[in-house]
């Protein structure tokens, strides 16, 4: 149990390393594009595509990382409804839901990702292949599913239930 908290951990770290290095690149692409074609007045064909892409990895692994830190949006009425002794088994249900909904979720991106026609699309503007965009998808979910089995093993741990992010 300890080898999944150390696993999500050291993902997290890379998570961040990932989502600032995307996010430099999102703010070079669209700052260089604007500098190109308003005062350059030659515009970069390639900035937008670039930004867009940077965009949609960092949506993926910030959602992931939104996981590990038990820090997603929730609806806590029917949590907030029940006496506190089976808060706990709620958030054990939501947590093992959760699990079961990225685990699908990555089965289906890995198999969406493996069919032939996905290796040969190419990006309009920088001709480079879309396979490299579309792995957000199955990385992010493999990463959100580690971070989700840590959760389901600390939601069987604790004692203590944790109001905010309480149903992961």
């Amino acid at each position: 149990m300890k080898l999944i908290r150390k696993l999500s951990d050291f993902i997290y770290s890379i998570e961040k390393i990932l989502a600032f290095l995307l996010a430099l690149t999102l703010l070079l692409a669209m700052v260089g594009g604007f500098f190109f074609r308003y005062v350059l007045k030659s515009p970069l064909f390639w900035s937008d595509e670039l930004a867009i892409f940077c965009l949609i990895w960092i949506t993926f692994i910030g959602a992931s990382m939104v996981l590990k830190e038990k820090t997603s949006p929730t609806i806590t009425f029917l949590i907030d409804s029940v006496p506190k002794r089976f808060k706990k088994y709620f958030l054990i249900v939501s947590n093992i839901v959760l699990l079961a909904f990225v685990g699908y979720v990555l089965y289906l991106a890995i198999n969406w990702i493996s069919t032939p026609n996905i290796l040969v699309q190419r990006s309009t503007s920088m001709d480079m292949p879309k396979i490299y965009f579309y792995l957000s998808i199955p990385i992010s979910f493999a990463f959100s599913t580690i971070h989700v089995m840590n959760n389901v093993i600390e939601s069987f741990k604790s004692e203590d239930h944790k109001e905010e992010g309480a149903l992961q």
